[in-house]
């Protein structure tokens, strides 16, 4: 992706790193995107950039790159640097979150991947919540957050993000798992389901312990399912794996 979008530079760079064992690049990226951020603490999709575009989702894998950082370059004085941002980031999306624990309405464009029968790349959901995916995206980040505060950072932040985590996995797992069809939806109506949710539900363990294998071979097989696109096969992959169904 030339204009390094957030979304497909986290997975580029992870390819880079594996493949090079240079991580210049890689911090780079993320000290770009980074200086991107807004007052109000979103970042731009994409950057550098002189076009002011917002992807509220890609902020959060942004979180993911610096995590990812964390986890595989030994650099923790430039993580460190990156926590204010990364606080910004989830302080920006807890004020939308509604009484119910829920996201409510996000601005901007909401795009999760390139379904062919999702207007912009938007999974379908009520108006006035965000969609499934998008909720578990927020999970992950607030988990990521937590291993980064509690690695480099600050006890109390890691606290706070580590028990927002729970909060919001477990109403995302009352509100959007269907009993009957045993997945996790995109809407609370349980009327349109993904890949995509499932996969976030097992890589964030909203879908816990050894229901992960039994939802991802399903998940697998049905193709009636809004399926992965090639970007998104990344986080399908990385779903199977923590399963145990692939290596």
């Amino acid at each position: 992706e030339q204009l390094q979008y957030a979304g497909d530079t986290r997975i580029q760079a992870l390819v880079s790193l594996f493949m090079t064992g240079d991580h210049r690049l890689m911090k780079n990226a993320i000290e770009q995107i980074d200086s991107s951020r807004t007052p109000e603490g979103a970042t731009y999709s994409r950057a550098p950039s002189a076009l002011q575009q917002y992807i509220p989702p890609f902020c959060l894998w942004w979180i993911g790159m610096v995590r990812d950082y964390c986890w595989y370059v030994d650099d923790p004085a430039f993580v460190r640097q990156m926590l204010p941002g990364v606080r910004a980031v989830l302080g920006w999306y807890e004020s939308f979150l509604k009484d119910d624990g829920l996201l409510g309405t996000m601005p901007w464009w909401n795009y999760v991947d390139w379904v062919p029968k999702w207007p912009n790349g938007r999974p379908p959901s009520e108006v006035g919540t965000m969609p499934g995916t998008i909720q578990l995206q927020l999970v992950l980040a607030l988990q990521w957050a937590g291993e980064l505060e509690a690695a480099v950072g600050d006890a109390q932040f890691a606290g706070r993000f580590k028990m927002q985590a729970v909060r919001l996995a477990r109403v995302v797992r009352e509100r959007f798992w269907s009993a009957e069809k045993k997945m996790f939806s995109e809407d609370l109506a349980h009327t349109h389901f993904s890949q995509h949710a499932n996969v976030l539900a097992v890589l964030a363990d909203v879908a816990e312990g050894g229901a992960q294998k039994d939802l991802m071979q399903r998940v697998e097989a049905d193709k009636a399912l809004y399926q992965c696109t090639v970007y998104f096969r990344y986080y399908l992959d990385r779903a199977m794996v923590k399963a145990g169904l692939v290596v």
